[in-house]
């Protein structure tokens, strides 16, 4: 797979990057640099409380560093690490999140391919080995007419597997149904996309993943019933629970 972004820096600019990412700043910082536009994520900063509802910071960083490293060495669909330090990683620019564009392109027909190409995406990804662990159109950009993942800070090798990959696709499914509700109805052929090029077993295994989940449907059903623009994750569920476990779709 021939990944396009990012361009080369040189390494007077590399050094010029890591200089700046040494200083102290917010945990993820825009920088313009040579008409060139950067991400600097440094390691997040917190207290207690949110230690423990969060986890360790520090070990989420790991994560992501692992997993740019793994990925850019396989040629994954995710951008190029272009520095790194003890503390922080630099990114290259990709552009404006796909749930932005989801919900700013006007051409339904433009949207409904963008959502297509996304989930073609997700299933080359998945055929490299790797699962994301929670992709979300918030996650995924488009640049030069491709799409990428990011935010691997939930990456773990040990969900590199069937299961791990099945789980991303009814997530992947979730957050569209949840965060981009105007795809609903474009998300049954996202879903055949994906399925004509990813491994036969993935969908039986999301299939089984929903049915341990569908109790779930029923007793949020209150809160399904709230005011439009309210509730959307929980109104999300019966829609992924019809997208997986419909008659026309084979239960396994």
């Amino acid at each position: 797979m021939d990944i396009k972004t990012p361009q080369d820096v040189s390494d007077e600019l590399r050094a010029m990057l890591e200089e700046q990412a040494r200083q102290t700043g917010p945990r993820v910082q825009r920088l313009e640099v040579e008409t060139q536009v950067f991400w600097i994520k440094r390691v997040e900063q917190l207290g207690l409380r949110y230690r423990l509802q969060k986890g360790d910071p520090r070990k989420a960083f790991e994560r992501e560093r692992l997993a740019y490293h793994e990925m850019n060495a396989a040629q994954a669909p995710v951008p190029r690490l272009v520095a790194e330090g003890a503390d922080f990683l630099v990114l290259p620019d990709c552009g404006a999140n796909l749930r932005y564009l989801l919900a700013d392109e006007v051409d339904i027909g433009r949207r409904q391919q963008m959502l297509i190409e996304a989930s073609v995406m997700l299933a080359d990804f998945h055929g490299l080995g790797f699962a994301h662990g929670r992709p979300s159109p918030k996650d995924m950009c488009r640049v030069d007419g491709q799409i990428l993942l990011l935010d691997f800070e939930r990456y773990k090798q040990g969900n590199n597997t069937p299961v791990g990959k099945a789980r991303d696709l009814v997530v992947f499914a979730f957050n569209v149904a949840a965060h981009s509700p105007q795809m609903r109805n474009s998300l049954r052929e996202a879903m055949a996309a994906y399925r004509e090029r990813a491994d036969d077993a993935i969908w039986p295994l999301a299939q089984r993943w929903c049915r341990w989940l569908r109790w779930t449907e029923r007793v949020t059903r209150p809160l399904q019933n709230r005011p439009d623009g309210r509730a959307l994750e929980f109104k999300a569920i019966p829609v992924v629970m019809d997208l997986f476990l419909s008659e026309d779709q084979p239960l396994v």
